[in-house]
C-alpha cells in the first residue's frame, strides 16, 4: 500500500546514478551502462508502488554530470518532475551543508506562495548523497549507496531536518 505523506512534510528521495562504466576520460562524461539502466527502472518501479503512485514527483535537482542525467532521464520514463534542474552544487565533491541550505531555501519559497513540494527528488554521486542524508537527517544513518539505490527522507520543512523512513537498494 503507499505510503502517504503528512501535510507538514516533504518526502525527498536521495538517490545515486545507475552503474557506469568505467573512467575512460574523465568522470564528468561516464555514461550508464545497460545494467546501470536496468538498476534505475527498478528503482522507479519501487518508488512507484511504495511513494509515488501518481508517478510524479515535484521538483528534481539533477547533478550535471552524464550519468546522473541519464539516470533522471530514465526515471522520466515511469515518473514525472513538475520541475527540474540541473546542480552543480551536488557533484561527487559538493557541499552538503550548502546543499542543505538550498533545499531548506527552495522549500520554504514553494510552501510561502501556497505550493508546498510534496515530493523532491535529488540524483547525485557517492560519496555526496551518503553526506547530504547524513546533513539533512536528525539522526545520521552513515548509509552508503550502491549505484540506483534511493533512501527516503520524510522531511519536515520547520524543523528543516528529517527522518530516514526507507532505503531501496535494489
Amino acid at each position: 500500500m503507499p505510503r502517504q505523506n503528512s501535510n507538514a512534510d516533504t518526502l525527498l528521495f536521495i538517490m545515486r546514478h545507475g552503474e557506469a562504466e568505467s573512467l575512460r576520460v574523465d568522470d564528468k562524461s561516464r555514461q550508464l551502462t545497460e545494467f546501470g539502466r536496468a538498476q534505475v527502472s527498478v528503482t522507479a518501479n519501487w518508488l512507484i508502488d511504495n511513494y509515488c503512485e501518481n508517478r510524479q514527483v515535484d521538483l528534481a535537482l539533477v547533478s550535471p554530470y552524464r550519468r546522473a542525467r541519464q539516470t533522471f532521464d530514465m526515471l522520466s520514463l515511469d515518473l514525472s518532475a513538475g520541475k527540474s534542474e540541473s546542480w552543480d552544487d551536488i557533484v561527487p565533491e559538493g557541499n552538503p551543508a550548502m546543499a542543505h541550505d538550498y533545499v531548506d531555501t527552495l522549500l520554504n519559497a514553494h510552501t510561502g506562495r501556497g505550493h508546498q513540494i510534496n515530493r523532491m527528488l535529488l540524483v547525485s554521486h557517492m560519496p555526496f548523497v551518503s553526506y547530504f542524508l547524513d546533513e539533512v537527517c536528525t539522526i545520521p544513518t552513515h548509509s552508503l549507496f550502491a549505484t540506483a539505490s534511493v533512501a527516503v527522507v520524510r522531511y519536515n520543512i520547520q524543523k528543516q531536518k528529517g527522518e530516514l523512513v526507507a532505503h531501496f537498494q535494489g
